[in-house]
């Protein structure tokens, strides 16, 4: 959950979330849970846009430009420097994340920039010429038999439902 303290009571604390909700948590949740302030000490928070790229595609050219998309976006922070990762060879794509500080004062200074960069991700990518993947599936037929191919038409599909 994610929200704004509004109010802390003997046995309770009012939340208000980022969709103007209210929340009435029992303090004993706090006690029991871990619970992180985003703004306590600061309104610098580091931010990750993750992206999954189609195999094939140049991993040096894919970090490169998503280094661009954060360095090119007025609220991201110069210093910590963004970090790009390729983080792994997933099953339907090449993933990676681009990390970067930012100063947000609510989660929803934190959304507007994530949906910036991954708007300006997409844009740089198109000129580039790299797909962002998507799952795919690859069949195999086992053609130890015969593989049995029939089209159908309107009508046989029409007559096979009389």
């Amino acid at each position: 959950m994610r929200g704004t303290i509004e109010q802390i009571g003997a046995r309770s604390t009012r939340v208000r979330t980022a969709d103007n909700t209210h929340i009435i948590v029992p303090n004993s949740a706090f006690l029991e849970k871990n619970v992180l302030n985003w703004t306590l000490s600061n309104n610098t928070i580091r931010v990750p846009v993750s992206v999954g790229v189609a195999y094939g595609s140049s991993t040096r050219d894919v970090a490169r430009l998503l280094r661009r998309a954060v360095e090119e976006h007025g609220q991201v922070l110069e210093k910590p420097e963004p970090m790009v990762r390729f983080e792994e060879f997933g099953d339907n794509s090449l993933n990676f994340a681009v990390l970067f500080w930012i100063q947000a004062k609510t989660i929803s200074d934190r959304w507007k920039i994530q949906s910036d960069i991954r708007f300006r991700i997409d844009s740089l990518f198109r000129e580039a010429q790299i797909s962002i993947a998507f799952p795919q599936r690859d069949v195999h037929l086992d053609t130890a038999n015969p593989v049995d191919i029939r089209l159908l038409t309107r009508d046989t599909e029409s007559e096979s439902h009389a």
